[in-house]
């Protein structure tokens, strides 16, 4: 195969190379700007918050010499000046305060206080605003009080006629404010000043004024980005930024100013050093491109070289990539085998469990019905013989349904403050007798401590770990305590059994491991108390540990949090009057598709004094609730029905045919998670086939009463 020239290869490198430079260029050319702006606008706010600055702490000295002439002004303009000083001017001026005090003829001249001068045309040339806000405010001047360079307050004095009887003055030293110039200004970088609104000066600053300064309200402020300042002194003749800041309540402009080559400085030496920067980076990339182009030189002899060896590696990449495809193709098949048996033998636990749970539950229904019929004393003893046997295989119905609603994640923990004691006094009770009969002695230790969870859940996680404890402990005692670790309980079940192998305490919470049981005695449990165990506390965020020693004994332990036991709330008291009771005569509808069990249905309710309509599947259920002249009470339904609908369809058309939520329960021997979770998201109680009347007799009264409840809410609302 030809080698490609370098000539391509040296094309594109030129171009990367003027494309980096032209890209360098254009960023650095854009990060100077945005950094000039930077600058710039950074100065700016600098110099505004330091005219503010300046602005409060010069308010401070000069408002304190403009209030002292505010009650002197008032008594000589109420009594005059020539009658006020024949009167004890002297007396009534001599607490006057750390300011000097002056006071001024119409004419001009001193008649208390030092002797005045001021810059400019005097206290007579003094003007801003109209004659009348002139009488109401304090004017400002700077002068000379004796021989100390002060800044005046002038408050006018007027006759009664309105003409001008003098001016009443206090001189601020200019010394008071050094101290606080000097913190702004450093007289040749940044420089700081007050000044009148017409730019007077009146202390610090190098320019004997700003020129016309730009309209400020009073308390305004306002910044100048390019303010030339005409006689100022060579290092400030050129532009600078201003920051302004005027005085509520006097005519006063505080003013903070900095050249703008000084804020520039910085810039134009990053500037500097960021062109000496891009130049040794260019000069780089040109030695950069050169190493490149030998490189390209190089790579081109080395092609060569390993033009052959490329030809001979892909052609063993082949071979080996052929065998690779062959396993992969093996182990693919194997995968999807695998899953097809997985989800047969689910399709086939799913409908054993169901298939059996049908006629388990006709059974019962018939076998209730059976007890109350049967008054022979041997008759009913083969009646409760044959409950038994459907005891047992109902229990392990349930515990198949128990672990699949667990692994479905539909159950859902209802979380409190759980007292220990009364938990583990409750199992223990459960258990005290079956221990006794073995000789064992079942101990439960003091413990005032509650916890977090679900007090159901967690009595069943104990019983079944008591259970194993009193069933495997052939002699010698059983103990139920509790160890505290800071937030944390330990629940721990204490036996002297014959232990675990080491080997095996991983494997006893797997489903259906039983040790010691090979021949699957169901008399010894079903190996599923410790999956259980597992799952509930995985549920609700707890840890069970095992320790044992085998031929000595073990303890297992479920750790939850602990918490403040809270004050038990006082029971409610039922409101009088309210609807029927549950036990009170309702219309049901009954769908199922198995007539067998459909008949034992019909008679049980019958027996509990209920009226009841019967369909044998879904659409049929829908057109007897449309053509009937009176509507169902509730619903109870099979999930899995022929046709179309299933029992959650059937319950929500029947809603939508009466313009109302009608309340139902589900009737499923399916224990597949989703389907559990299916018929728990429609809101209707479910029920799991095999279930004794009871568990039917107690889920209608809780669903009457759900109803009339919500019915009783629903009238308070409208009230």
């Amino acid at each position: 195969m030809p080698l490609p020239s370098i000539a391509t290869p040296k094309t594109v490198l030129a171009s990367v190379i003027v494309a980096l430079g032209l890209l360098g260029a254009m960023a650095w050319g854009a990060v100077t700007v945005l950094d000039y702006d930077d600058t710039i606008e950074r100065a700016e706010r600098d110099s505004r918050q330091a005219a503010a600055l300046l602005d409060g702490h010069a308010q401070a000295v000069l408002e304190g010499g403009s209030a002292a002439l505010v009650p002197i002004v008032s008594r000589i303009e109420r009594d005059g000046l020539a009658r006020w000083a024949e009167s004890g001017l002297d007396d009534a001026l001599a607490a006057s305060g750390p300011n000097s005090l002056s006071i001024l003829d119409a004419s001009g001249r001193v008649v208390f206080g030092s002797a005045v001068t001021f810059d400019g045309d005097g206290f007579g040339g003094l003007s801003e605003g109209t004659e009348t806000s002139r009488r109401r405010s304090t004017l400002v001047s700077a002068g000379l009080a004796g021989d100390e360079r002060v800044i005046l307050l002038i408050r006018r004095l007027y006759r009664a006629d309105g003409s001008l009887d003098g001016a009443v003055l206090a001189g601020v030293p200019v010394a008071a404010l050094t101290p606080v110039l000097n913190a702004f200004g450093d007289g040749l970088q940044r420089s700081a000043g007050l000044f009148r609104p017409d730019g007077t000066r009146l202390a610090g600053f190098g320019a004997e004024a700003l020129g016309h300064l730009p309209p400020l309200v009073p308390g305004g402020e306002a910044v100048e980005t390019d303010w030339r300042i005409g006689d100022a002194p060579p290092a400030q003749a050129g532009a600078s930024i201003l920051g302004l800041k005027r005085m509520r309540d006097l005519p006063v402009v505080s003013a903070v100013s900095v050249p703008r080559a000084t804020v520039l400085a910085p810039w134009n030496m990053r500037l500097q050093r960021g062109l000496a920067v891009a130049m040794t980076g260019f000069l780089a990339l040109l030695g950069l491109s050169w190493v490149g182009l030998t490189s390209l030189r190089r790579e081109a002899a080395v092609r060569r070289d390993l033009t052959d060896s490329k030809a001979r590696l892909e052609q063993r990449v082949e071979e080996r990539t052929a065998d690779l495809r062959a396993v992969n193709h093996k182990l693919i098949r194997a995968l999807e085998e695998k899953e097809r048996a997985n989800q047969a033998k689910g399709r086939f636990l799913s409908a054993a469990n169901h298939d059996l749970r049908q006629p388990f539950q006709a059974l019962r229904l018939f076998h209730h019905l059976l007890m109350e019929r049967l008054k022979e004393p041997r008759d009913r003893s083969i009646a409760e013989k044959m409950g038994e046997a459907l005891d047992a295989g109902e229990k392990l119905l349930h515990a198949l349904l128990e672990v699949a609603t667990l692994d479905a994640g539909v159950v859902r923990p209802e979380i409190a403050n759980v007292p220990v004691a009364a938990v583990l006094n409750d199992v223990a009770c459960e258990f005290r007798t079956a221990a006794a009969e073995k000789g064992l002695r079942l101990r439960v230790m003091p413990c005032a401590l509650s916890v977090r969870t679900d007090r159901a859940m967690l009595t069943r996680m104990l019983r079944d770990l008591v259970r194993n404890a009193v069933a495997f402990t052939p002699s010698g005692r059983v103990t139920l305590g509790c160890r505290r670790h800071g937030q944390w309980l330990r629940i721990e079940v204490w036996d002297t059994g014959s232990g675990i192998p080491s080997e095996q305490l991983d494997n006893i919470f797997e489903d259906f491991v039983q040790l010691g049981n090979p021949e699957r005695d169901r008399r010894q449990g079903l190996g599923l108390g410790l999956a259980k165990v597992r799952r509930k506390a995985a549920l609700l965020g707890h840890a069970v540990e095992v320790r044992s020693r085998f031929g000595i004994g073990s303890v297992f332990a479920v750790s939850a949090p602990v918490v403040i036991p809270e004050r038990a709330p006082e029971p409610a008291v039922p409101e009088e009057g309210g609807e029927a009771p549950a036990d009170a005569e309702r219309l049901i509808l009954v769908v199922e598709d198995d007539p067998v069990q459909r008949s034992g249905m019909l008679l049980l309710l019958e027996s509990w004094g209920h009226r009841v309509m019967e369909a044998a599947d879904g659409e049929a259920a829908v057109a007897l609730v449309r053509d009937a002249e009176e509507k169902p009470d509730l619903i109870v339904t099979d999930f899995r029905l022929p046709g179309r609908l299933t029992g959650v369809q059937v319950v929500t058309r029947v809603g939508e045919l009466l313009e109302q939520a009608v309340p139902g329960i589900i009737l499923t021997g399916d224990t597949a998670p989703e389907r559990i979770r299916e018929a728990v998201a429609t809101g209707c109680r479910l029920l799991h086939k095999p279930f004794t009347p009871d568990r039917l007799h107690g889920a209608l009264a809780a669903v009457i009463a759900e109803r009339s409840g919500a019915r009783t809410m629903h009238r308070q609302t409208a009230a």
